[in-house]
């Protein structure tokens, strides 16, 4: 094939995927990995093993399961419980990263209204009370190299002070970056980014400011069914490119989605470098709904899988939220997720 004609290739196949608007094309209706009741799961291999991790609520567990696309677990250990650390409980969304020779694990919980300061939550009326406000980031580190090792709390994340969830790290240039969902006000979330000192540290200026950047906020009419979100943000990386995908709407509102900002500048911090897809890039179909909250699992072969969690049921209450996984198609560098 000639490079005109591969290039035309490749801008259909993208166009295919935005006129697709999140509607799978593969047949057949996916069976998950996994059926236990969870959400926000993200799976990390290392040493020829497999890890599993998703949201239980009162701790956070680590999985060995038996392969990538088969969540059977082979041993399990809980590394972290709430009660400890100022945590109440609502320990959601947990992640297992590998940052130089430690591994850190980045969660959110709610913390105890007397354990730490109330969340910023800018536009809302700081007068009136709200669990909200006391929802923040923390990240654990291993005290040796080994995965299933012990954990040691080092920190809770609040850039400039925002109550947030769903935070994960972003590695660009040899710089680290924190990525979260934090609240504008009650049923309204953004994304924001701030830099990093190290994995558990936020990168503070001469006064003490984070100067976290909101780099996507619901505008669209798919970002806003049931109350205004953006979370679950996951990085993907593809050679020199990054993308971040995440979720969008209530994730009870039957039209839970994801839609993916595309970095187009240089400068990660900025706003106006990030590019937000014209619609979502996967949502509800073959059988599924609640499609949402995904991660990214890269395999030594190259392969690229997208993780994520879903019900088989319309209404949300009637059903557990099970555990998926969609190899991905590119073209070029480009995701494509309805291939």
């Amino acid at each position: 094939m000639n490079s005109v004609l591969k290039s035309i290739s490749v801008i259909f196949l993208i166009i295919l995927q935005i006129v697709g608007a999140g509607n799978s094309f593969s047949s057949g209706k996916p069976e998950p990995i996994d059926n236990t009741d969870g959400g926000d799961p993200f799976i990390v291999e290392d040493g020829g093993n497999t890890y599993y991790m998703f949201t239980t609520g009162g701790g956070i567990d680590i999985r060995k399961i038996s392969a990538f696309d088969d969540a059977k677990t082979v041993e399990s250990k809980t590394v972290y419980w709430a009660g400890n650390d100022g945590i109440e409980g609502e320990i959601w969304a947990p992640e297992i990263h590998r940052i130089g020779e430690k591994w850190y694990i980045v969660a959110c919980a709610k913390f105890r209204e007397d354990s730490v300061p109330k969340g910023t939550m800018p536009e809302r009326n700081s007068d009136e009370p709200h669990s909200d406000y006391y929802r923040y980031g923390f990240v654990l580190e291993s005290k040796t190299e080994e995965i299933f090792g012990e954990y040691e709390f080092k920190s809770r994340l609040a850039p400039d002070g925002l109550n947030n969830i769903d935070g994960t790290y972003l590695e660009k240039d040899g710089r680290l970056y924190y990525v979260c969902s934090a609240y504008v006000d009650v049923a309204h979330q953004c994304l924001y980014i701030a830099e990093m000192e190290n994995p558990y540290t936020l990168k503070t200026d001469e006064n003490g400011r984070n100067n976290a950047v909101m780099i996507s906020r619901p505008q669209r009419s798919w970002e806003k069914h049931g109350w205004w979100v953006n979370e679950g943000p996951a990085v993907l990386y593809r050679n020199d490119k990054v993308y971040i995908v995440y979720s969008a709407s209530g994730y009870s509102s039957g039209e839970y989605c994801m839609g993916m900002l595309t970095l187009r500048g240089k400068d990660v911090m900025k706003k106006s470098s990030w590019r937000k897809s014209p619609n979502k890039i996967f949502g509800k179909g073959n059988g599924l709904y609640h499609t949402g909250h995904c991660s990214f699992l890269y395999r030594e072969n190259g392969d690229v899988y997208m993780v994520y969690h879903a019900t088989d049921e319309p209404d949300f209450s009637a059903k557990r939220r099970c555990t998926y996984i969609k190899k991905l198609g590119f073209a070029g560098d480009y995701p494509l997720f309805n291939k």
